[in-house]
């Protein structure tokens, strides 16, 4: 009997034991099981590596990138540069999104391939490229920590995330330009896209140099040889590909002309002038924005319907580009008055020409319309225009403008006001002397539709005197035969200029 005492308790001992023993591991699972459910029912609070945004690059390529600069038209002026200086490295251009400038403090992106057909520059140009937002994707939990901050105000979980980007600096654009200019554009991108810039030299060169780095010979001859597989470029704006050359005609040539409007987008514009004038056809009642612009017209079969060919002949305009805005910090050694034209100058010229027109036999019916573009903020100058029966676009209040606006993104009403200076109806063009946007429609009718463009307060003697300067540069062309009568009546009519002493001295101030 006690042996069967002893028996039921050392079964006992041993169950009690072992209970013992697995109370802690089954208490140890079971805290286990509750931390797994809850992590994996939130999201990670420490920032590392694996949930940090990265560059996805290909190994097997090599790359060249850049800062943008400014606003659309400088921008477009920094990516025709660096594709000409990727093309003459054999590296594909990596390019920048449209980005925020201080002209609409919008703090925002678009790819440039939302309106350009950059598949028609790789083509006809032959520069390989890649978009940022295709090489790096920008998550949500990302966005929410950018939009916390800002470039000089960093939030600690941003500098977590940012990965290092090294960047060469050119025309002593370094430090400062990375961090304490009050309108760094490049900054902006690179705080978007997470890129911790740190400003190294040029291949050779320090970041002490008295000389800065300016032309793209050099860049390329320092660069020729190098093994990284990413390079980046601060300031391609100003590079210059020879001296006494207009710092944009070479890549213009090589790239710049091939970077034309996506078809679709350019059908648009025309559609929003042509509602204005009751061109349209008739089960058109107004311009649509469609949600997908159009691809590349390689795309498009040479026996397929364009976005153009079902269109009624297209009636001609005068375009017109009043640049205001801070056009006066152009204005060197000149006061405001002198180097700001007036409206009444912009109507002489369209007086002109409407004149020359009525001489040549042209009906009062057949005359152009006038389709003016402008950043003026005066209600006096704006009710002047409109006093004169032109059409100005009127981003803020034109129900079809706000449409194309909210359906296309931020800087479609930029990129609308450009492809009017350069749209097909556009026979006559009227630019601000002292503007990159008309120094940019001036280059694209010169060599899409050899054709010219007019500068109010441009008499002949500036011209001559233009002339003679190593920094700008005159391009003389033959005019359709619409508008030979002004090429004889009037040089200044036959010849653009894209430079002159004036700006010429403001970049060089603004780029040390």
């Amino acid at each position: 009997m006690k042996t069967f005492y002893h028996q039921l308790a050392f079964i006992f001992g041993v169950v009690l034991l072992a209970t013992l023993l697995l109370i802690p591991y089954f208490a140890r699972f079971h805290v286990l099981d509750d931390l797994l459910n809850h992590y994996s029912n939130s999201k990670p609070s420490v920032i590392n590596n694996h949930t940090s945004p990265r560059s996805q690059w290909d190994h097997t390529r090599k790359y060249l990138t850049y800062l943008p600069f400014e606003g659309i038209s400088n921008q477009f002026f920094s990516l025709q540069n660096a594709a000409t200086i990727a093309k003459r490295l054999n590296r594909t251009l990596v390019v920048p999104p449209i980005t925020s400038n201080r002209h609409d403090h919008l703090a925002t992106n678009q790819p440039w391939s939302n309106y350009m057909d950059l598949e028609h520059m790789a083509v006809h140009a032959g520069v390989d490229y890649v978009e940022w937002h295709t090489i790096k994707f920008i998550d949500h939990a990302s966005h929410a920590i950018i939009e916390t901050g800002s470039r000089r105000n960093k939030p600690k979980a941003w500098k977590a995330r940012a990965e290092p980007f090294p960047c060469q600096v050119i025309r002593n654009y370094g430090q400062d330009y990375f961090l304490g200019e009050e309108d760094s554009i490049g900054a902006d991108f690179a705080y978007q896209f997470l890129l911790d810039l740190k400003p190294i030299p040029v291949p050779g060169y320090s970041l002490q140099d008295d000389e800065p780095v300016t032309y793209v010979g050099d860049i390329v001859e320092r660069n020729q040889n190098s093994t990284d597989p990413v390079i980046c470029l601060t300031f391609t704006f100003t590079a210059q590909f020879a001296p006494g050359k207009n710092r944009w005609d070479i890549s213009w040539e090589e790239v710049g002309k091939h970077i034309h409007f996506l078809p679709q987008f350019a059908s648009l514009v025309e559609d929003l002038v042509a509602f204005r004038f009751g061109l349209l056809k008739s089960h058109v009642p107004h311009p649509s924005s469609p949600t997908n612009i159009g691809t590349s017209i390689l795309n498009i079969d040479e026996r397929a319907e364009t976005p153009f060919s079902s269109k009624l002949p297209y009636k001609d305009y005068i375009a017109i580009h009043l640049r205001r805005g801070d056009i006066g910090v152009k204005c060197v050694n000149q006061t405001i008055s002198d180097c700001v034209v007036p409206l009444s100058e912009y109507k002489e010229h369209v007086d002109l020409i409407l004149d020359g027109l009525l001489k040549d036999g042209v009906s009062k019916q057949k005359l152009p319309n006038v389709v003016l573009v402008s950043d003026t903020q005066s209600e006096v100058e704006k009710a002047e225009i409109d006093g004169y029966g032109w059409y100005r676009l009127d981003h803020t209040n034109d129900p079809n403008l706000l449409k194309a606006s909210e359906v296309l993104g931020p800087f479609s009403p930029a990129l609308i006001d450009s492809a009017v200076l350069t749209g097909r109806g556009a026979r006559w063009v009227i630019g601000s002397r002292r503007s990159t946007m008309s120094w940019l429609a001036a280059m694209r009718l010169s060599s899409w539709y050899n054709t010219t463009i007019i500068y109010p307060k441009q008499s002949k003697q500036q011209t001559a005197q233009a002339a003679t300067m190593e920094s700008m540069v005159i391009l003389s062309f033959k005019q359709k035969a619409r508008q030979q009568r002004w090429q004889t009546n009037d040089s200044a009519y036959g010849s653009i200029v894209t430079w002159d002493e004036d700006e010429w001295l403001y970049f060089e101030q603004v780029a040390l």
